[in-house]
């Protein structure tokens, strides 16, 4: 089971008070969550920008819980993509690549081209964490 991160959530991802995210780290970190990246375009910028969530990517990726994916096939992938309502043809390309159906996102662009394109599903707030118990990775 396993889920792409907006860079957007970063910040909610890391602050051990935020109520929305506490289901996700939980998952995270004591189930079978895993989390999808690959090191390209915004979510490669946004992790430069927060020293913090690249270490707890690290500590993830030595957990096994951190599944990465290679530019290339992202890059390939997102030269086929559709036109987009937001400005993240990563994500979107990762979710094809990677097979992930579970987005956390507040991006509501986003989450009309990853509900189309992908047919996944979004969390948003802790009223979303039952999407944590079900399978939608490959």
């Amino acid at each position: 089971m396993c889920l792409i991160l907006d860079t957007n959530r970063y910040g909610l991802f890391l602050n051990p008070n935020n109520e929305d995210m506490k289901p996700v780290r939980n998952w995270v970190d004591k189930k079978n969550g895993k989390i999808a990246y690959a090191p390209i375009g915004k979510m490669r910028d946004e992790l430069a920008k927060y020293p913090k969530m690249r270490r707890q990517f690290e500590q993830y990726r030595r957990a096994g819980k951190l599944k990465n994916f290679l530019v290339e096939a992202i890059e390939q992938r997102k030269e086929s993509l559709p036109s987009l309502r937001s400005d993240d043809p990563d994500i979107i390309a990762l979710a094809q690549v990677s097979g992930v159906r579970l987005l956390v996102s507040n991006d509501k662009n986003l989450h009309a081209d990853f509900k189309t394109i992908v047919r996944g599903k979004i969390y948003q707030t802790r009223a979303h964490k039952r999407l944590l118990r079900n399978d939608l990775c490959p």
